[in-house]
């Protein structure tokens, strides 16, 4: 009998004791195996030597989208709000109950219901709130919720859901959307190119009471003008946001333009923004060329610019459109422009740097032409400029003088008047042009009279240029001192003196004789 009970305890407690000292030589690291990692409330755990097990996670939170009804739905219309329910549960699936959620919307285009976005978890783990249109029009968006479960952990959660009208939407208002080009700004037909446009896309939208948009809509449109232009369509379908697009393309006159559209058998319309048609392409008429200076100190010098300013319209007067190229060409120095030797037209004008380098005409005439295209040829305009010599030739033309045998000075006499002299004078440089624009002319070093000089400088006064074309005439004023006209012969003297925008000096002694007591 003894032995009978000994052999069934011993048949059930064998696997029993077996599989504790396993375990123990587990725990311990014991049977050749490493001991395994355990996360709790923090993910899965591997465990090695025996194979790889999982632990639960430290808990989730599930979101659930459902309309007034409590039937599942991501869509909200107008004033009809989603409610939204997220469930917290813990790493072993209970719920998780007095936790605090707390919801946000991703973007403008709904709102929370409490405002604050949070709510507290029931008996069940279940927290919710209801999302409403904001009167901002159609769209997409998210919805998320976090938690804390287990004190530390925070679990989080997010769904998509829909803005927009019911499918039984009524449409009572037209917005207008946008136009593109932004600028609303169009060319004329046959003008388009680069960073131009001869078509406008002019969007609207219906919507219905509380801003959202109503699909499915037939729209009309109409065009406000008595000028040329094109609609692609005179009719329309709104699309799931409510939006409907028309194209409109210019005609070959400028003008102005707006489109009305209106929803079929109603009297809901929306007029466009006003969509400009201008600028055509570049006419010979309306092609012309400014240069900055016109007596530049470039003959002896390097690397002097000069601005060169190329001015374009249509044949209606309207500045050609952005991004209409220039190209020139010089026979003297160099053009250095944003794109080589040429640049692009911004509200009809660009411009490029002329600079002072070989070659060099000998005349010091330089011409520089630009050239630009249109439908039907090649257009040009030139512009002539002085590449001055920084040499001044400083030259008496009245009173008569005696000029010294060297050059180096002139002389005249007042007898025996006492009157101021107005000496006129010629500065030009040694290749008898101008000389270089802001050269100063003044009077230097005066003995025995009083010396003023009008104008004091070299500038260009509008007339048309050519080679060989003399120097600018200036006006010397000289009043002996001590001046009666009777007595003794007495002298005076001055320099007249020239300075080049580089600081190159020239310079003439004027002597006179006028009689003094």
């Amino acid at each position: 009998m003894g032995s009978f009970f000994k052999n069934k305890i011993g048949r059930y407690l064998a696997p029993a004791v077996y599989g504790m000292c396993a375990a123990l030589l587990v725990a311990c690291g014991g049977g050749g195996g490493s001991a395994g990692n355990t996360s709790f409330g923090g993910g899965a755990g591997n465990g090695s030597g025996s194979g790889t097990g999982s632990t639960p996670t430290a808990g989730k939170i599930t979101l659930v989208l459902a309309d007034a009804a409590g039937a599942p739905s991501t869509l909200v219309t107008g004033s009809n709000a989603l409610i939204v329910k997220a469930t917290v549960t813990n790493g072993t699936g209970v719920p998780v109950k007095n936790t605090v959620v707390t919801f946000a919307i991703e973007g403008d285009l709904a709102v929370l219901s409490p405002a604050s976005g949070t709510a507290l978890t029931d008996d069940s783990g279940v927290a919710q709130v209801s999302v409403k249109s904001a009167g901002k029009g159609s769209g997409a968006t998210n919805v998320s919720a976090k938690a804390i479960v287990g004190g530390t952990t925070e679990v989080t959660g997010k769904t998509a859901f829909s803005i927009g009208a019911a499918a039984t939407a009524t449409p009572i208002a037209m917005d207008f959307v946008s136009a593109v080009p932004n600028d609303k700004s169009i060319v004329i037909k046959g003008a388009g190119g680069n960073g131009r446009t001869e078509v406008a896309l002019l969007t609207f939208r219906v919507v219905d009471a509380s801003g959202s948009g109503v699909a499915n809509v037939p729209v009309r449109f109409t065009t406000q003008t008595s000028s040329p232009v094109t609609l692609a369509s005179s009719f329309g379908t709104t699309d799931s946001n409510g939006n409907v697009t028309v194209a409109v393309s210019s005609g070959t006159q400028p003008t102005t333009v707006t489109v009305l559209a209106t929803v079929q058998g109603t009297s809901i319309s929306k007029i466009s923004d006003t969509v400009t048609v201008t600028t055509g392409q570049p006419v010979q008429t309306a092609f012309s060329l400014a240069a900055e200076k016109f007596f530049v100190e470039g003959m002896n010098f390097d690397n002097v610019t000069n601005k060169i300013t190329a001015l374009l319209a249509d044949s209606n007067g309207g500045a050609v459109a952005d991004g209409t190229q220039v190209v020139f060409t010089t026979d003297g120095g160099a053009i250095v422009g944003d794109r080589g030797a040429s640049c692009l037209t911004v509200k009809g004008e660009c411009s490029v740097t002329w600079r002072s380098q070989n070659p060099r005409p000998a005349s010091g005439l330089v011409t520089v032409t630009a050239i630009a295209t249109n439908a039907t040829g090649v257009l040009s305009a030139s512009r002539s400029f002085i590449m001055s010599s920084s040499f001044a030739s400083i030259r008496v033309i009245s009173p008569a003088v005696v000029p010294a045998a060297d050059g180096s000075s002139v002389s005249f006499d007042f007898g025996s008047s006492c009157a101021p002299v107005s000496m006129v004078v010629e500065i030009s440089d040694d290749l008898s042009n101008p000389a270089p624009e802001g050269t100063t002319v003044a009077a230097a070093n005066p003995t025995n009279a009083t010396v003023t000089v009008a104008p004091d400088a070299v500038r260009y006064d509008g007339r048309s240029l050519v080679g060989g074309s003399g120097g600018t005439r200036h006006t010397v004023s000289v009043t002996p001192t001590g001046c009666t006209g009777t007595g003794t012969q007495k002298t005076g003297a001055f320099d007249l003196s020239t300075k080049t925008p580089l600081q190159v000096p020239s310079y003439l002694r004027v002597k006179f004789t006028y009689m003094g007591s």
